[in-house]
């Protein structure tokens, strides 16, 4: 039987689809860096080999995290909006009844959406797991789409806008789920600031950890702080520089076989070209400060000085029990230097 040939409209989705889970994962903490968040998404929305056309780029992860992650609250309901409105178009033939728990909201682990159906959605493209069914289902599953889903199967249901069933020990009232045509904003606020920018990315961090006989200090998050008060200190009027300092490591929750290549793909558009310059060119740095090139082309650089000063605080950035600013202390600060100090991001 000849398999059948996947429109370019559901290619796009399938992507688009991955590339939000992955970087749920990655937002809720379950996984360290892009490339597992990325395969994990893939095992779990599509049990088919997928084409090169089907995969989200590390990138387009990264365009997802930023969304659910670095964005004002109302930008944050309308991506659960969306959510909530992509199940509910995956159960419509189902005529679900949904359930918000509303105290779930503060708690990632915990299912926030509820859904009965009458029958089991066998048509769904996703693994779901069996859980514990109340005594008033047949069957009960859990599926994660960005936020906490369970799906309990009722076959007594009868076609109505609303019903009562005990759930957790509270009696809770389910409500008819209509797919509306609210989405996702598409585009990225226009006022959002370095800090909300890199902050998720700079917290995935402290997950990430070295050898030990390079990197006794621990994780990558915390001699990252080590360099960029190391960098405050030789520069305290260089927002750049300090920037610079603080990003330099970010390109190891992309993609920890290629980091610097990753992290000049995460910067690009987003800070200046010098703040760009310094973390792209680090490892040359290092090479020049150990006499293993003479690095002619960088030497021409205005901001060569502070490109080696920048290695000499990676290098010296790896103490062991040092203490050093929170990652909140550091963007406050990195916030209040820049009230004096106007960029433009480049092209």
């Amino acid at each position: 039987m000849a398999r059948r040939r996947i429109s370019t409209e559901e290619t796009q989705q399938l992507r688009q689809r991955i590339a939000r889970e992955a970087a749920r994962l990655i937002a809720r903490g379950k996984v360290r860096n892009f490339h597992t968040a990325r395969m994990r998404a893939m095992r779990w929305l599509s049990q088919q080999k997928l084409t090169s056309a089907q995969v989200p780029t590390q990138e387009e992860v990264m365009q997802e995290l930023d969304r659910i992650t670095s964005v004002s609250d109302a930008y944050r309901n309308e991506g659960l909006q969306y959510l909530i409105d992509e199940v509910a178009s995956l159960l419509k033939l189902f005529k679900p009844l949904l359930y918000i728990d509303g105290q779930a909201m503060q708690s990632p682990d915990t299912p926030l959406c509820h859904w009965i159906v009458s029958q089991f959605p066998n048509t769904l493209n996703f693994n779901l797991d069996p859980i514990e069914p109340p005594d008033w289902t047949t069957e009960a599953y859990q599926f994660s789409n960005g936020i906490g889903h369970q799906i309990y199967i009722d076959p007594t249901l009868e076609s109505t806008d609303q019903i009562t069933r005990e759930l957790n020990g509270q009696n809770v009232t389910f409500h008819e789920r209509t797919v509306n045509n609210t989405s996702a904003p598409e585009e990225f606020p226009e006022d959002l600031s370095w800090s909300d920018t890199f902050r998720p990315l700079l917290e995935r961090l402290e997950s990430f950890h070295w050898d030990y006989a390079e990197h006794p200090e621990g994780d990558a998050l915390y001699h990252s702080l080590q360099v960029y008060d190391l960098g405050r200190n030789l520069h305290p009027y260089d927002v750049e520089f300090q920037w610079a300092c603080l990003l330099h490591d970010i390109g190891f929750v992309v993609d920890p076989r290629l980091p610097e290549e990753a992290a000049l793909r995460v910067l690009a558009g987003r800070v200046t070209e010098r703040v760009e310059f310094l973390v792209g060119n680090l490892s040359s740095a290092h090479r020049f400060l150990k006499h293993e090139t003479q690095a002619k082309s960088l030497r021409k650089s205005e901001s060569f000085d502070e490109l080696l000063d920048l290695a000499r605080c990676d290098r010296d950035g790896r103490q062991p029990g040092k203490v050093v600013p929170t990652l909140e202390d550091a963007l406050e600060q990195l916030e209040s230097l820049e009230e004096d100090w106007s960029y433009e991001p480049t092209e």
